[in-house]
């Protein structure tokens, strides 16, 4: 059987047994294909059982040597890894070529977030805009970062998952967990608007031609309120979920609750939000204290 045929099968192992994303199964496919396709322009090889770690550190070492970042290079080796161990499970390959590829050290990134003071202006100038043509991207901006919900989570996130009474929603996160979020009178108010305007769509949120959301549409109405309200560099829904995040450690927040909230299957991923918390300490000090000034040293 061909290689497109294993790969066609591995797709839908990621799809339905690892419960990945459509977004996270292309990624992987693509990460796949990229990989054999090199080794066939370079090595003139036939098939991906021929795939050695020789031919893969060249490829991941020329994407290095291009400038891709560390994150996104660590990435393909994780797609090639869960690959290959699937077809090792089914006995079509004897060595694992992965096994002798190690991942490059990245240096962590702090979260990107939108300061507190200016996060309230943001929603201030949102809930002013009331009953304009942005009322849909206000909502989705006010969802994001009242819940930290994640982009697929916001536009798969149903009619029925949302409890009214009880001021809470049931997000569908990675790999099919369940979790419920508590919401905000204000929020409650707002999706109780769509879920009583009377389309059949069984989401919360649709286009504006009742369409379900998609990911494009998403990033769109982020980046223009955002642009409109903000500074910030980076604009996107991602953002917002860090600033959900930062704003409830900042506020006292247990570091366990906000795993939960956010879905983070250890802590350890909750656990870079502390150091936006001690880079704010340092900055207050630094202004705050005598000798935090080099120029009062």
């Amino acid at each position: 059987m061909s290689d497109v045929f294993f790969i066609q099968r591995f797709e839908v192992y990621l799809s339905a047994e690892k419960k990945m994303s459509a977004h996270t199964v292309k990624a992987y496919t693509a990460d796949i294909n990229s990989c054999f396709k090199y080794a066939q322009e370079n090595f003139e090889i036939s098939s991906i059982e021929e795939l050695s770690h020789l031919f893969i550190k060249s490829w991941l070492s020329g994407m290095l040597s291009t400038g891709m970042d560390g994150k996104s290079v660590r990435r393909k080796i994780s797609s090639l890894k869960t690959y290959f161990k699937y077809l090792l499970r089914h006995k079509l390959l004897e060595i694992d070529p992965m096994i002798k590829v190690s991942s490059p050290k990245i240096s962590k990134k702090l979260p990107n977030f939108i300061e507190e003071d200016k996060m309230k202006d943001i929603m201030s100038n949102i809930i002013d805009e009331k009953n304009n043509k942005n009322e849909l991207a206000n909502d989705i901006l006010l969802t994001l970062y009242h819940t930290g919900i994640r982009l697929n989570e916001l536009i798969n996130l149903e009619k029925r998952n949302v409890d009214l009474t009880h001021f809470t929603i049931k997000v569908l996160g990675k790999r099919n967990k369940e979790r419920i979020i508590p919401i905000t009178e204000e929020l409650n108010t707002r999706l109780e608007f769509y879920i009583k305007e009377g389309t059949e769509s069984i989401y919360v949120f649709n286009t504006p031609k009742n369409q379900k959301l998609y990911p494009n549409y998403v990033y769109r109405c982020v980046k223009e309120l955002l642009s409109q309200h903000s500074t910030i560099r980076k604009k996107s829904p991602h953002v917002l979920r860090h600033t959900f995040a930062t704003h409830l450690l900042n506020n006292g927040s247990d570091l366990n609750a906000i795993k939960e909230l956010l879905g983070h299957a250890n802590l350890s991923a909750t656990q870079i939000y502390t150091h936006n918390s001690v880079e704010r300490l340092k900055s207050i000090h630094k202004q705050a204290h005598p000798k935090g000034s080099k120029n009062n040293l």
